[in-house]
């Protein structure tokens, strides 16, 4: 069976079990979960003074980040934090399954030329997370190389990881706790629900600086202003606009990125905008999986779209609209443009 054909096999596998286990060197999936009842606690102890808050406090102490439910969903209600989806099982769930989506798309879990490094053993950061599925993936792929974790919400693992993994609270738009020039590569990715303008700028800035010279940073976004939209999926998709838009944040901040965010910096002497056309609901099992990761992302944001249109309120009726919005897209051909920068900082100030 080709890998295309088994995709489904296996983010259904991991669907059901996604938890690292170390048996000797191989790792195996079983579901993490975040309800307060598990026996896999979110808890974190954190080995950083600096936490998401910009508080501080003495080291390996434990963070209870707050959180409050709108819509049956469990999101965070961290001040200062813009990001939209919720953090409850059910979400952790649908992240996991999106990375064996995203992996197999994009041919692979990094485009910029840095195999041998990781191979030798170089330091990893993974900006924003998550549940950390890209960073346990990569260290069971180069267990010479170790990976740290950081997002403001901490639903990655706090005990049972390999042990090249290491994860903390900390928000990248304010302060990483990290010294300057640390990491040789830097992997950020789906950040265009949680970032601000404002974060953005202070995000690039704070990422090159842990950056070291001669370092890679890659930042993978999508771009939700779709190719060939029909009238109902943009209906939607202009709920989430206009909730961008009150936020400040901005819906086009993958075409942005480049010449606003990052070549401003004058850090950087390459500067690669990959651009990937990711099918919703056509061109075979690929468009209809990731039809089903972008179909629970819009059900996961509902409690934001019956803000922004009162005919989604009903969550039933919202979900049957959804329906609707995959045949048009096969009908229409819509596309998610996806854009993935991978940018060398100057080995030095003169270059």
């Amino acid at each position: 069976m080709g890998f295309i054909t088994s995709i489904r096999v296996w983010v259904s596998k991991n669907k059901q079990e996604y938890q690292l286990k170390k048996s000797n060197t191989s790792l195996k999936k079983v579901k993490f979960s975040t309800d307060s009842s598990s026996s896999v606690t979110n808890d974190v102890v954190s080995p950083s003074a600096s936490t998401v808050s910009g508080k501080t406090g003495g080291s390996q102490t434990t963070y209870k980040p707050p959180h409050k439910f709108e819509a049956g969903r469990r999101f965070h209600d961290i001040e200062n934090i813009s990001y939209f989806f919720p953090n409850d099982d059910d979400e952790v769930d649908r992240l996991h399954d999106q990375h064996w989506i995203v992996r197999h798309i994009m041919g692979g879990n990094y485009q910029s030329p840095i195999e041998k490094d990781l191979e030798n053993g170089i330091i990893v950061l993974d900006s924003g997370c998550g549940p950390a599925t890209w960073s346990l993936d990569m260290a069971e792929m180069y267990p010479n190389s170790t990976f740290h974790g950081v997002d403001a919400y901490p639903v990655y693992p706090s005990e049972v990881k390999p042990p090249n993994c290491h994860f903390q609270p900390a928000n990248v738009a304010e302060k990483l706790p990290f010294p300057d020039n640390h990491f040789d590569f830097i992997y950020q990715r789906l950040l265009i629900f949680g970032l601000t303008r404002t974060d953005w700028k202070n995000a690039i800035k704070e990422l090159l600086r842990v950056l070291k010279p001669g370092g890679w940073l890659e930042i993978l976004e999508c771009d939700i202003e779709f190719e060939n939209e029909g009238p109902k999926q943009h209906r939607v998709m202009d709920a989430i606009h206009q909730s961008f838009h009150k936020k400040d944040m901005s819906p086009g901040i993958a075409r942005e990125l480049g010449a606003d965010y990052l070549k401003p910096t004058d850090q950087l002497e390459v500067i690669n905008d990959k651009i990937i056309s990711f099918p919703l609901n056509h061109g075979g099992k690929l468009g209809k999986l990731f039809w089903d990761d972008f179909c629970n992302a819009c059900i996961a944001l509902h409690a934001w779209v019956q803000k922004e249109d009162s005919g989604f309120e009903e969550l039933d009726e919202y979900k049957n609209f959804m329906v609707e919005c995959a045949k048009e897209c096969t009908e229409h051909k819509t596309n998610m443009l996806w854009h993935c920068y991978s940018v060398q900082k100057k080995k030095s100030a003169s270059d």
